[in-house]
Formats: structure tokens, C-alpha cells, sequence
């Protein structure tokens, strides 16, 4: 299991990007977390109006986790250095296609409904967020690693905002994190053990089978609420 955030900002000022630099390094030492520096200052101590090849800051990964970008664009925009590298070439605006299978598991013989769109995306949007995954079990690893963020965006960052899928970012509530994290959990070793117990010979079982697990989720998400 893996709990999922995304954030973005950019840098107060350019000067700055030294000062972050150098305190990452020390809590990161202190941790023993590993890190990758790249540029340590912009041209003239200055963002340029329109964006260069060059990366700026430094990443940090803790265990069982994905790499933290406090890496900026030469605007100073924190970005994904290795998605911009990749995605920079494209240019511009791009469309995908997207298609949505839809099951309503409240009828009694539900069908599938099947549609395809056409959705415009930004590449800038998609550089300029970071999405990052924590595979650690130990809600306190989890905390540690949103609170140094918080830190640290406080203290250099403007602009910033973080999306927390379980929660914690706004409410601050670690056992309330920790109940939702022992809730998915239990979810997903729950559906595990099910799908290896069931052999499903036709679609309409596999669709009972969905249905017996959506009654477990909507009472598991009740519960929470109480």
C-alpha cells in the first residue's frame, strides 16, 4: 500500500535557493537520507522570465519512498526534473484519449457503459506538480516527511499547495491517519484473500463479486465517519 501526494509552488526568491540547498543537505545528513543536488544558485541570483535546460536545488529520498523534488525550473517553479526533461521536448499542449468504463453495482443487471473523450492536457501542469508515493506502514514515517515539507515550504516557498489522499496535510490528526491507513489495509488484504478464494466462470460473477466488495467498502468508509 502506498499513500499518494502532490504538490506545487515555487520558490520565494532566487537567493534563496542556496539557504535550501544547504539546510536539506543538514536534515537529510542527520536522517541519513540520501540526496542529489543539482544547480545550487541561478544566474545572478535571479529567475528568468522564460524557462532554460537547466535544473536548480536538490531532491531528497527517504526510505520507502519516492524522490522529493525541491528542484525548480530556471523561473523558479518547483518541477519534476526528470518528467521536465522528458516532457519539455514534446511542447505545448497535447491530447489524450480517454476511455471510461462505468458499472453501476446498484442494478440488478448492470451494464457496462463505455465512452471515449477527447482531453486536452498541459504539459506545464503536469512539470510542475510533483506527485510522490510513501510505501512506509509506519504512519509516523509519513508524518515526519509531510511536516518537514510543511517546514520547508513555510520557510522558502510561496504558492504552495499539497493534496494529501489520506488526509493528514489539513487535519494534522495522526490517528486518524493511522486508522485510515490500517482501514486500506485491511481493504486490500481483505480483497486479496477473497480473489484467491473465488474462480469466476462467468462476468456476472466477477460482478456479484464486486458487489459484495462494494458493500464492504461503503460500511468500512461508515464506520470511518463515525
Amino acid at each position: 500500500m502506498a499513500l499518494s501526494f502532490h504538490y506545487k509552488g515555487s520558490l520565494k526568491e532566487a537567493s534563496l535557493l542556496s539557504d535550501l540547498i544547504f539546510e536539506i543537505e543538514d536534515i537529510c545528513d542527520t536522517l541519513r537520507w540520501k540526496v542529489k543536488v543539482f544547480e545550487n544558485s541561478f544566474p545572478d541570483n535571479q529567475f528568468t522570465e522564460t524557462q532554460n535546460d537547466k535544473d536548480y536545488g536538490i531532491i531528497l529520498t527517504p526510505p520507502l519512498c519516492e524522490p522529493v523534488s525541491f528542484v525548480f525550473d530556471s523561473t523558479g517553479k518547483i518541477c519534476n526534473p526528470m518528467l521536465k526533461d522528458i516532457l519539455s521536448k514534446e511542447g505545448g499542449n497535447k491530447e489524450i484519449k480517454v476511455i471510461t468504463v462505468q458499472l453501476d453495482l446498484n442494478d440488478d443487471n448492470p451494464e457496462p457503459v463505455i465512452s471515449e473523450n477527447n482531453k486536452d492536457f498541459n504539459l506545464e501542469d503536469i512539470i510542475h506538480q510533483v506527485s510522490i508515493k510513501n510505501y512506509s506502514k509506519k504512519s509516523t514515517d509519513y508524518v515526519q516527511l509531510l511536516e518537514l515539507i510543511r517546514y520547508l515550504s513555510n520557510k522558502f516557498l510561496k504558492d504552495f499547495s499539497l493534496t494529501d489522499e489520506f488526509g493528514y496535510w489539513n487535519s494534522g490528526d495522526i490517528h486518524k491517519l493511522t486508522k485510515r491507513m490500517d482501514s486500506a489495509q485491511w481493504l486490500m488484504d481483505s480483497f486479496q484473500q477473497k480473489l484467491s478464494e473465488k474462480s469466476f466462470s462467468t462476468p456476472e460473477e466477477f460482478i456479484d463479486f464486486l458487489k459484495q466488495l462494494g458493500t464492504i467498502l461503503k460500511k468500512s468508509i461508515k464506520d470511518e465517519e463515525e
